[in-house]
């Protein structure tokens, strides 16, 4: 198996914000994330009445061409106006919108009916979102692919405090130890700078 880190977005937060040059303006983020990345997940942009929020302005100039998106669909969506949204978002990215992540309680099966309706069949759908107990985290959420794609799902992980070396690879161990064999992106609720040593940590052990 291979583990794949990668970053969660979070606009506003010191773990993120900390990571960009001071002068870097919030609508250019993506696109010096994109320099040295190739997979965001973007949470928290499709409300409950199928608002679409830009949290790093319009959506077509924020994200870089070689950056790959993927969104969350929280509990309280309904399919139709979820699936009328994401249309509008796939529209302006394309190929850019790689995936929708199922958040607990989403009505999973009316919305992936509806995705396909539209034709959107080509994002990877993932979840419902399954919190799993690990070490040295705040939240480990595991999101099973849906249907055929690219590995068997993914991780969205919190970790605790402000992880050395030593607990980062307790954590890539731990993720490891519980993960399915294929290629596993594991998004981390940390700064985009730390991901070239957890990237390090996964190869010493073997897990990239």
């Amino acid at each position: 198996m291979q583990l794949q880190p990668a970053a969660v977005a979070r606009p506003g937060t010191p773990a993120w914000d900390g990571y960009f040059p001071a002068s870097l303006p919030l609508d250019w983020q993506l696109a010096y994330l994109g320099h040295f990345r190739s997979r965001v997940f973007v949470p928290g942009v499709l409300g409950a009445d199928g608002a679409l929020s830009a949290p790093f302005g319009d959506w077509d100039d924020a994200v870089p061409l070689n950056l790959r998106v993927t969104v969350s669909w929280p509990a309280d969506v309904p399919a139709e106006a979820g699936t009328a949204a994401l249309a509008r978002l796939a529209a302006t990215l394309g190929e850019r919108l790689e995936g929708v992540a199922f958040e607990p309680g989403a009505a999973v099966e009316a919305a992936v009916a509806g995705l396909r309706g539209a034709g959107l069949q080509r994002l990877q759908a993932t979840g419902p979102g399954e919190s799993v107990g690990l070490p040295g985290v705040d939240e480990a959420i595991w999101y099973p692919q849906l249907h055929a794609g690219e590995g068997p799902g993914f991780w969205r992980l919190r970790p605790a405090g402000d992880p050395d070396p030593a607990d980062w690879r307790v954590l890539v161990e731990a993720v490891a130890g519980c993960s399915p064999a294929g290629a596993v992106p594991v998004f981390l609720e940390a700064s985009p700078g730390v991901l070239d040593g957890v990237r390090t940590i996964a190869k010493l052990l073997g897990k990239h």
